[in-house]
């Protein structure tokens, strides 16, 4: 068997939006301060001398939608089946607090705790590296908590972003960003004259789309520049034993961990077993002669194995695709507009006694290809703070949903002596 309407708003009365516009008046005052000492952005997460440095950073968000945003199961497409969080209204998309602190000329630290909407806090980063010069070269190995290395455009993928939702394609790879533990070795140095980033780490791989059983998760990364372009490719291997996807709503609130597979949760989720392999490949070019950046990223999941749930089971195959493609012209030095496309789509393949069944279990018979469209003109009256208005329109599984969103970023951070 192979697979190639959301609720509208309901109406609310005048006490409960102003409600909604009191909370979120209460999330930018509580920022004013935040905002007075904005300075910019850091580069790096440690500083490059001997020192520390501390930040904090937020985005605000205020969404209208015709419908529940994000699409929140992503329907056709295998993930974890939550119901994720409607971000409709005013919200904390994300915060974070983080310090670096590089104690010796080769040693360092960093650590940093994040937050999204009403979910609780959890730990993004906490990690050690070693870093080595060795000629013009330098070699770098970090262990810990981390973000595996992807390259400027995959790994600020909807993470204080020019737009704020995470590309559907990055979503239905990863469900959102790859955060590990792990340990990774690097290399900075130029061939044939070009720079040249070369990453290799081996990961844990509980995070989706592995799962709490399974080996270690290889994984590399590659990235050079070509003339005004920086060209990034990256590949991992999941095997994971026992994957969850949620096939009942019920307990299906928003959650960072796959649902486990065992007898508690018989009915309520189907289980893979095999392997997911994970590729992408992302550009950015920017123009010497023109205030014009143009981005392109695109990943690709292969997934292969056995899938099961209370009511049968089947073999699995399935291959999905998708990308976007963005352009921003910063057409002054405080004002710039942009627009991104993105289209994913999937093929997924059942057989077996329990294949039916299931397909409708993970809802793969309500398979579309996916598309988003978005416009976004952002205004950054200081260093350190900007204010954007983003326009959209997505389709998932057929259903289409118009949204407008109000975003303040902000982030301060600080150098402190060492």
């Amino acid at each position: 068997m192979t697979f190639s309407r959301t609720p509208a708003i309901p109406t609310r009365g005048r006490a409960a939006e102003a409600a909604h516009w009191r909370r979120g008046a209460a999330l930018l005052a509580a920022c004013l301060p935040l905002w007075a000492g904005a300075h910019g952005t850091a580069t790096e997460p440690v500083p490059d001398e001997v020192g520390l440095r501390a930040g904090v950073a937020a985005a605000v968000t205020y969404l209208r939608a015709d419908a529940v945003l994000p699409s929140a199961r992503l329907d056709g497409f295998v993930l974890q089946g939550d119901e994720g969080v409607d971000r409709r209204r005013w919200g904390l998309e994300h915060g974070v607090l983080d310090v670096g602190w590089r104690f010796h000329p080769q040693w360092a630290a960093y650590a940093a705790v994040g937050k999204h909407d009403s979910d609780r806090p959890h730990t993004e980063a906490f990690w050690l590296q070693a870093r080595q010069p060795q000629g013009d070269a330098t070699w770098l190995l970090s262990a810990g908590r981390q973000r595996p290395a992807l390259g400027a455009v995959l790994e600020t993928a909807g993470h204080f972003d020019r737009f704020s939702q995470v590309p559907l394609a990055q979503r239905a790879t990863l469900n959102g960003s790859w955060i590990d533990d792990g340990v990774q070795l690097g290399w900075r140095g130029e061939v044939a004259g070009r720079p040249v980033a070369l990453d290799a780490g081996l990961w844990r791989g509980q995070v989706f789309p592995g799962a709490r059983q399974g080996s270690a998760v290889p994984a590399l990364h590659v990235g050079t520049q070509v003339g005004d372009v920086a060209i990034d490719a990256v590949a991992a291997r999941f095997a994971p034993r026992g994957r969850g996807t949620r096939t009942s709503s019920f307990g299906a609130g928003h959650s960072h961990a796959a649902p486990i597979c065992d007898a508690s949760t018989r009915g309520q989720v189907a289980c893979f077993d095999g392997h997911s392999d994970l590729a992408a490949a992302s550009a950015r070019w920017q123009s010497p002669d023109w205030p014009l950046t143009v981005s392109a990223a695109g990943w690709l999941r292969r997934d292969r194995g056995d899938v099961a749930s209370g009511n049968g089971s089947a073999r699995y195959h399935s291959t999905q695709r998708g990308g976007w493609l963005e352009g921003v012209w910063q057409f002054h030095p405080q004002l710039e507009a942009g627009l991104r496309v993105e289209r994913l789509q999937a093929r997924h393949a059942l057989s077996g006694p329990g294949a039916a069944l299931l397909a409708s279990e993970l809802r793969l018979n309500r398979y579309r290809p996916a598309q988003r469209t978005v416009w976004m003109l952002g205004y950054t009256p200081r260093p350190g703070l900007d204010v954007r208005l983003e326009l959209g329109r997505e389709s998932v599984a057929g259903q289409r949903v118009r949204y407008a969103m109000l975003r303040a970023l902000w982030q301060f951070d600080t150098q402190l002596a060492p």
